[in-house]
């Protein structure tokens, strides 16, 4: 269990941390020298129950005020410490404020320099503390009256803090999270190297883990772990640790307010959207403000995005001037530093704020819903209805410290569409999924009855909607479902209602089953237009010209100026560059291994390759051919009714 001291400054918090421990939290000769702490300290032990008890003591005079809330950041339970001789002074409140806007629930009130002053003080200090606590998290906590020169009321004190212990101990082990561990103090050992301490705020974490420094970026592994002095393997979540690192680092190049985190979750972030309460005498301004998160402390510039109600608190946007690293419901102090004064706080709704659009009714009413969310379950839940394009869920799962594992789970629960093409996950409520399937149909319809002699439009053609654009692969598996039910049948890229069919004059039509006739059999590598017009006996032109408009009627494909194929077998010709980069172990392919597998030979393997570059099922880069996107990962699979090949998203 870790206890953070608050209080005025020589108030004895010090000396109290050395009444229960036996240690000297001030450690630096500077603080020997005045006899007034500066930075953070820490002390330990070990109750006679054999729990451990950590203490964080932080300074309380107003010039350190970032140390302090360094240190009560990450901690389970707070000792605000009041001298009974001076009762509450200013320090006290505004350490209590911080508390206060940090969510302290958990702690206890100690009256130090009981020694000093009589019973009819102690019981106005009590009345004084009482009423100052009213109406914070504070509120409850018990009071205890000591002397830390005497040693008087020190046992009770004791007692009451081994119990918690206890109880702290009794407490379930957090589900398992990516780690964070939040540093406050990196230092060099001879022969080990660079050590950090810190809290660990999610995890587990064990030897031999790969971390990244965060925010700058730099993988390290973990060579040794301590708590307490004694060295372990594994760390729980909510302890304080050393942690020894191997790596290009130095004590040097980590300070405090960096993070240890699991490299997946590294991302790190200059625009926070924050929940904000402010104090009454608060008055926001242009300038630069303080941002405390975590262990540290950043100039920022704050942008109101709504205002407090009776219900919520405000939503702001902190434009950070060097990112950090954050995740949902992360508390943070926000201070004026000309006045020196702390102005409010809050927690982080979404660490990735946006650039563009901030303030938009939809980005400002998704911003409530999440800050009224008080689970992953219902912030999942907000951003479904409120996203009608779709959650990317990579970011979600970083900015809610979500791993795979847990994430699985949470869709089992809620049930959303996921789509899954490579490294992109979308999920999508299943109202607004049904909308865009609708969408799309109604699309189709219109071009049918505005076009009634084509066969049907592409996909890209199709999905040319008013509003908001879809990703190329979350179309691609809207048209499939739509395929797979029956509703949309594919003709090579085009796609139509199974009811309709082109209308086509007679002399067209005919015309058109004779040039079908030459086709079917020829496979991959069908006649050229001047040979189907000696075959018809037809001028090249005249043979030309039609070809050309039963391709722009989506009746046939026009690969190559000369070279037109039936609608299906342009699927086969992707199918095999699908095929090629699948099985490719860089996912590209040649010209070269195109005209091996098709055997349809060089020239006209080019063509090929050239159209389905048009078509956006290739990409040409460095002589090479990729699938784009919407072709990743593909399997070709049999539309339902339809001898045709498709291609449908793995899921």
């Amino acid at each position: 269990m870790i206890i953070a001291t608050a209080g005025h400054v020589d108030h004895g918090k010090t000396t109290l941390i050395k009444a229960l421990t036996g240690e000297d939290t001030d450690r630096l000769a500077e603080e020997k020298r005045r006899g007034l702490t500066i930075d953070l300290g820490f002390a330990w032990t070990r109750t006679e129950q054999g729990h451990w008890l950590g203490f964080v003591d932080v300074p309380g005079h107003e010039k350190f005020i970032r140390n302090m809330v360094a240190g009560v950041a990450a901690v389970d339970a707070v000792m605000l410490v009041v001298a009974a001789d001076d009762g509450p002074m200013p320090q006290t409140r505004e350490h209590l404020a911080i508390l206060d806007l940090l969510g302290a629930s958990e702690g206890l009130v100690v009256l130090t320099r009981t020694d000093r002053v009589d019973g009819r003080r102690l019981e106005e200090v009590r009345a004084e503390v009482s009423q100052m606590l009213a109406d914070t998290g504070l509120a409850e906590a018990p009071v205890f009256p000591v002397s830390g020169i005497s040693g008087e009321g020190v046992p009770a004190l004791s007692k009451w803090l081994a119990s918690r212990a206890i109880e702290h101990e009794r407490q379930p082990e957090p589900p398992a999270a990516g780690v964070r561990l939040v540093v406050d103090r990196s230092f060099s050992v001879k022969g080990s190297g660079c050590v950090v301490t810190g809290t660990l705020l999610d995890g587990p974490l064990c030897r031999e883990d790969t971390l990244m420094m965060s925010p700058a970026g730099i993988p390290l592994r973990v060579r040794g772990l301590q708590v307490h002095g004694e060295s372990v393997d594994r760390v729980r979540a909510g302890q304080r640790c050393a942690v020894n690192l191997a790596g290009d680092i130095s004590r040097d190049s980590i300070q405090r307010g960096d993070w240890l985190v699991a490299p997946w979750l590294h991302q790190p972030t200059d625009r926070l959207d924050v929940a904000l309460n402010l104090s009454q005498e608060a008055r926001l301004h242009r300038g630069t403000f303080q941002v405390h998160i975590g262990a540290a402390a950043r100039s920022a510039r704050v942008v109101m995005l709504a205002p407090a109600t009776p219900d919520a608190p405000a939503l702001a946007q902190l434009m950070l001037e060097h990112p950090v690293q954050a995740c949902t419901d992360d508390r943070l102090i926000l201070r004026d530093p000309a006045l020196n004064s702390t102005i409010g706080g809050g927690r982080v709704v979404d660490p990735f704020g946006l650039r563009r659009g901030r303030s938009a009714d939809s980005r400002t009413g998704l911003l409530a819903a999440l800050s009224a969310s008080r689970d992953v379950t219902g912030r999942l839940n907000a951003r479904l209805q409120a996203q009608s394009q779709g959650v990317d869920l990579d970011p979600f799962a970083r900015a809610n410290n979500l791993t795979d594992d847990r994430l699985d789970e949470l869709l089992g629960r809620l049930r959303p569409m996921v789509i899954r093409a490579g490294s992109l996950r979308l999920a999508f409520a299943a109202d607004h999924w049904t909308r865009w399937q609708s969408r799309l149909l109604e699309r189709l319809d219109k071009w049918h009855l505005d076009c009634p002699e084509q066969i049907g439009p592409t996909e890209a053609e199709l999905t040319r909607l008013t509003g908001p654009q879809l990703d190329q692969r979350v179309r691609h598996r809207l048209l499939q479902g739509l395929i797979d039910q029956g509703e949309v049948c594919r003709s090579g890229f085009r796609l139509r209602r199974p009811a309709h069919w082109p209308r086509l004059d007679s002399t067209d039509k005919a015309l058109l089953e004779r040039v079908l006739g030459q086709l079917e059999g020829t496979g991959l590598k069908p006649p050229i237009a001047g040979e189907l017009a000696e075959a018809l006996g037809l001028t090249r032109d005249d043979m030309l010209a039609f070809l050309e408009r039963m391709d722009r009627l989506g009746q046939l494909v026009a690969v190559a100026p000369n070279r037109f194929y039936r609608p299906e077998m342009v699927t086969e010709l992707a199918a095999i560059a699908v095929e090629l980069a699948e099985n490719s172990p860089t996912g590209a392919f040649d010209a070269r291994a195109y005209r091996d597998r098709s055997g349809i030979g060089r020239r006209l393997t080019v063509s090929v390759l050239e159209y389905l570059d048009r078509a956006g099922v290739t990409a040409f880069i460095n002589e090479e051919r990729r699938l784009q996107p919407a072709y990743r990962q593909r399997k070709a699979v049999t539309v339902p009714g339809n001898d045709e090949k498709g291609y449908t998203a793995d899921t």
